[in-house]
């Protein structure tokens, strides 16, 4: 007989008893330990299904994140807004209020919906929708411009506490889908000056509204890895999300991300030519598009750019499949407008109709020249400027160099001569201001409104304008503003139509590419949904379906 049979057997019925219970307490207790991630009972209990992300967590605050995609993702979770994006229908949606729209279209009237809790247990009120859009993002030194645009010129009241009105200057049916930003909470920031938001400790540990709250201020780790821990909020207004507890860790570069592949569940924005380099066991791919393009942007202002001759050969001259082939990507594209497809001879690259354009545009190439000359003897030599990616993101700096040598080769077998410009973000941002360049290798985001005013309407040919062609012409701005106004689809339609053979035809730019990612999930996540996204935060809109085993 083993000593715990005879230890037991001399126990009388009473401490029989008693150890049977502690045995049993122990049981549970030791289950709770190997199946807890940080101990304790509540969401403590819970699976942590965890991202990894390319960047850096910095500012947790929704008026700030188009300056970081890694915040931008993160933030989704944490804040709210009037309306929402959402990706499995492709609709916007009220969320925070419900809304009206006044006969004219130009007054939206939004009224607080009931019980909406901030994550500290205080109620929302409109003081915090007024606040968020009056005294931070229409402030005169509020430092988010790309934000602050959405909102120049509209009019905002706050009627009752839970009742505002915003009164535009012209229609605009992109509108509601600016109402989208996260809500700031007016009891913990109302007395930090605006020009501090930024560094405020509420970007490190951020009290929001929406599905998710901070665990604990965000950490910065070795290597300039940083983490923050999400769990559930219990008092969610809307449908709450299975997943309780969220694990975000940004590495770097997207080098250390698949480096550390065992320490994440899922990863976004994973280009195809690296799907290769990663352990793809247990994970399922998922192919998106953005409505982002990349071009080549001709400054119209340039002396050798500004006739259409000149724009016209440079066009025929770029084949636009071998730069695809370059860089593994797989939708070329002809137009700003992404909704539209073009398949217009100007479109396709001819070096002989290439050769001829230039030479009606005053630069012929003599035998024994390698480039080509006009009458006073000038070399036909293009600069142009692209961003230096090297100290950011591996796959960006890859694919903007090929892109570049790629087209510096093809121009120079129809006699152009193309002196690339690498620039870091600050030298960049002074050559955009100053309009430094012939040619541009750059990105532009139509994000979630898909409205092209700002990139190339004549009134932003400026200085701080993003026009970055400095393309001006009344028929396209006449297009450009009646798509803005327009709430009826089928006469938007016929406007796109237009817009995009004036644009054509001006040839202020060559749309090259939409960047093709990669979502690559976990085959334990189900319910993901991404057909329609917008931006990368919206693989979390339809996060409420989500299972994690």
């Amino acid at each position: 007989m083993s000593i715990f049979m005879r230890t037991l057997k001399s126990f009388t019925r009473r401490e029989k008893a008693v150890a049977f219970i502690l045995l049993l307490i122990l049981l549970i207790s030791g289950k709770q330990i190997f199946t807890s991630p940080g101990g304790g009972g509540g969401l403590s209990q819970a699976k942590v299904y965890t991202e990894g992300l390319v960047g850096e967590i910095k500012h947790l605050n929704p008026v700030f994140t188009e300056f970081s995609e890694a915040d931008r993702d993160i933030s989704s979770l944490i804040f709210s807004g009037l309306a929402r994006y959402n990706g499995a229908t492709g609709v916007f949606e009220e969320d925070l209020a419900t809304h009206t729209l006044s006969e004219d279209q130009l007054t939206y009237t939004f009224t607080l919906k009931n019980d909406v809790l901030w994550h500290d247990g205080t109620e929302m009120t409109a003081d915090d929708i007024y606040f968020t859009f009056v005294e931070v993002i229409q402030a005169p030194d509020f430092g988010n411009p790309i934000l602050k645009a959405n909102f120049d010129g509209v009019k905002i009241e706050q009627i009752d506490s839970r009742t505002l009105t915003f009164t535009l200057n012209s229609k605009n049916s992109f509108f509601f889908s600016a109402l989208t930003v996260g809500i700031l909470p007016s009891h913990i920031l109302a007395e930090v000056p605006v020009a501090e938001l930024d560094i405020d400790a509420f970007n490190k540990l951020p009290i929001g509204s929406g599905p998710y709250r901070v665990s604990e201020s965000y950490e910065i780790l070795p290597d300039s890895v940083t983490s923050v821990n999400l769990e559930l909020f219990d008092e969610y207004y809307a449908a709450l999300p299975n997943v309780e507890k969220i694990k975000f860790i940004a590495y770097p570069s997207i080098t250390d991300l698949i480096a550390n592949r065992s320490t994440w569940n899922s990863a976004a924005r994973i280009p195809n030519f690296l799907l290769s380099e990663i352990d793809l066991e247990d994970l399922v791919t998922h192919q998106y598009e953005l409505p982002q393009y990349t071009a080549l942007f001709f400054n119209t202002d340039s002396e050798k750019m500004s006739k259409n001759k000149t724009r016209l050969g440079i066009s025929k001259a770029i084949n636009k499949d071998d730069i695809l082939t370059a860089i593994d990507y797989k939708v070329q594209i002809d137009t700003p407008l992404l909704e539209l497809e073009q398949e217009e001879w100007i479109h396709t690259p001819d070096p002989d109709e290439a050769s001829g354009a230039l030479f009606d545009a005053g630069w012929p190439l003599d035998e024994d020249d390698e480039f080509r000359k006009n009458s006073d003897g000038e070399t036909l030599t293009l600069k142009l400027v692209r961003r230096d990616f090297s100290n950011t993101s591996e796959p960006q700096e890859i694919t903007a160099d090929l892109t570049a040598r790629t087209i510096q080769n093809q121009l120079k077998e129809v006699g152009v001569e193309v002196v690339i410009a690498v620039y870091e973000l600050e030298e960049l941002q002074t050559a955009l201001l100053e309009r430094d360049y012939d040619m541009l290798l750059y990105g532009q985001s139509l994000g979630y409104n898909l409205d092209i005013f700002s990139y190339w309407h004549s009134s932003q040919a400026t200085e701080i304008g993003l026009n970055l062609s400095n393309y001006q012409n009344p028929k396209a701005d006449f297009n450009i503003e009646s798509i803005r106004e327009s709430f009826d689809a089928e006469e938007r339609s016929d406007l796109l139509t237009n817009l995009a053979e004036i644009i054509s035809s001006d040839i202020p730019a060559i749309f090259l590419y939409t960047p093709s990612y990669y979502y690559l999930v976990d085959t334990k996540l189900t319910g993901v949904e991404i057909e329609n996204i917008l931006l990368p935060l919206d693989r979390f809109s339809n996060i409420e379906a989500w299972t994690f085993n």
